[in-house]
């Protein structure tokens, strides 16, 4: 009998590949390793083949936090500048930032890796680390106020991983003793930057446009998320976070939901994800840089696990998961059928639905498409939504796995003017949709210029192209990125930079002054709000 790994991840013996695994009662029920960790060298993927997980290091760094609360070094209540003074005062209001603000990505603060991007910075480089401290430390504004909502940034454990360090000294030391000895993680181990080499670690890949592979070179984020381990390691990790222990270390205050200073609970603990799934809890993390795909899943319910590591960009893990649970509890394990199945189909045209929907103070984008299905695909500026119809013009995502973070779409109707109210994870903003822009060559010119941001060392330059507007990012010296501006809304644009295997959205919004002219522009992105760059040049 085919097994389930092997109905849903294909063989590729000459690609790169995935390492998954199936756990039951807290045991490998089922695993399977396909693909290669190195093309050149055309070494096959294994069970103790290392990989980069990404965002799910934080997993490890919340445990690691723990760890130093169980010792009396630090509470997860502490105000974050007491162990951090470098950081502004300003940050602090109206409320402080605490360190349970950071494990829970309520914190407000602005993301240093977006920034970064923003200021068209892509590789990484052995000083990176210090290097994104340095800018967190410079910033005297916030994305959101502490404890307002979610919205998940890599600074929050960028500064972690410094408090750790303070404390500590040795981060890795201290996860040695916590975590990697008593689980007998013996492939787990730090990887900060490029520079450093590791036995068995798989290379990661990215399409080269052309049938083949290329290795991925835009790291950037590894910086902020460093650690690496197996599929071995990662099937006891994902166990022991499951089951809330590893030795006398208690962890599951990692799954307890957060709480908003509204009082609304969110979907994200210490340093881990609580989804909901037809009915089930599934605690994990997912992890994604260009090459390397992670996925980790445990269900208290029913003892079940699931790990994903992978080094290509075309893995969906979360997809991929949501697939291998289905198969693996069976449809009748599962409390709830699966969202798709008891869609309603609304009653709206799809041209009532569909179309671009601009928040025209900060520039929030979403363009939303309602399918024949009844199913309503959102793209926003972070991850893709899927919504199903539950009363006449209110879309939520029904447990939907695919979905991230937990969404509401409510729509409203005046006339020909259609609005939505998006609650995306804790973030809630109303959006107006808008119809097709049309601008000419002269509008246009009204905006080229160079525009800096003092608080994050930036410069864009903007400037008509054949095709209209275009942005160049960077100081003039590195790469110097230029991408094209689209226009969403009277006055504002959205940009998609890419790098191979990575693809952003960002949205300038043009500030005018008094007298109709052009200030400056504001920049907002999926972990980064309201960046103001004042224009310096026309």
């Amino acid at each position: 009998m085919t097994s389930v790994l092997e109905r849903l991840i294909a063989s590729r013996p000459d690609e790169p590949g995935i390492a998954a695994a199936i756990l039951r009662d807290g045991r490998v029920a089922e695993q399977r390793c396909v693909g290669l960790a190195d093309l050149a060298h055309r070494v096959p993927i294994g069970p103790g083949t290392r990989f980069h997980i990404v965002s799910a290091s934080k997993t490890f760094v919340a445990a690691s936090v723990l760890a130093l609360a169980a010792r009396g070094q630090l509470s997860v209540d502490d105000p974050v500048r007491q162990h951090l003074p470098e950081l502004s005062q300003a940050i602090d209001l109206p409320r402080a930032v605490t360190i349970r603000h950071l494990l829970s990505m309520t914190s407000g603060l602005r993301d240093v890796l977006e920034i970064a991007r923003l200021r068209g910075e892509w590789r990484p480089s052995p000083s990176r680390v210090q290097d994104l401290l340095d800018l967190a430390f410079a910033q005297s504004e916030v994305s959101a106020p502490a404890g307002a909502q979610y919205m998940y940034a890599n600074v929050n454990f960028v500064l972690l991983e410094e408090i750790l360090r303070r404390l500590a000294g040795d981060t890795d030391a201290l996860r040695s003793e916590a975590i990697y000895r008593p689980l007998g993680l013996a492939a787990t181990a730090d990887r900060p930057h490029e520079g450093i080499v590791l036995p068995g670690l798989a290379s990661p890949y990215v399409a080269d446009g052309a049938g083949g592979w290329v290795r991925a070179t835009d790291l950037l984020g590894i910086s902020g998320d460093t650690l690496t381990t197996s599929l071995e390691d990662m099937s006891r990790w994902i166990v022991a976070v499951g089951r809330g222990w590893v030795g006398d270390l208690d962890l599951r205050p990692m799954a307890e939901p957060a709480i908003l200073e509204s009082g609304r609970s969110i979907h994200y603990g210490l340093g881990l994800c609580i989804r909901p799934h037809r009915g089930l809890t599934v605690l994990g993390h997912t992890g994604s840089q260009p090459g390397y795909k992670t996925h980790v899943a445990y269900v208290r319910e029913r003892d079940i696990g699931v790990v994903i590591l992978s080094n290509r960009e075309d893995t969906r893990t979360s997809g991929l998961a949501a697939d291998i649970l289905e198969s693996t509890l069976g449809d009748d394990d599962f409390p709830k059928p699966h969202p798709a199945r008891t869609a309603r189909s609304s009653p709206r045209r799809a041209e009532d639905l569909s179309g671009t929907y601009v928040e025209g103070r900060t520039g929030e984008w979403m363009h939303a498409s309602l399918g024949a299905n009844g199913v309503l695909s959102c793209e926003t500026l972070g991850d893709s939504l899927w919504l199903y119809e539950q009363a006449p013009g209110i879309f939520q995502h029904d447990e939907d796995y695919r979905c991230d973070t937990p969404a509401e779409a409510v729509f409203a109707f005046d006339g020909e003017a259609v609005s939505c109210r998006l609650y995306r994870g804790g973030h809630v903003c109303l959006m107006v949709k808008q119809p097709p822009i049309a601008c000419s060559p002269e509008q246009l010119a009204l905006f080229a210029g160079v525009y800096e941001g003092e608080t994050i060392a930036s410069r864009h330059t903007v400037a008509l192209a054949d095709d209209g507007l275009a942005i160049r990012y960077g100081l003039g010296f590195d790469r110097g990125q230029v991408f094209s501006m689209e226009p969403v809304a009277p006055d504002v644009f959205l940009v998609r930079p890419t790098a191979p295997g990575v693809a952003h959205k960002h949205i300038f919004r043009f500030v005018r002054n008094e007298t109709g002219g052009i200030a400056g522009m504001q920049a907002t992105l999926d972990r980064l709000k309201g960046v103001m760059l004042r224009r310096v040049a026309a």
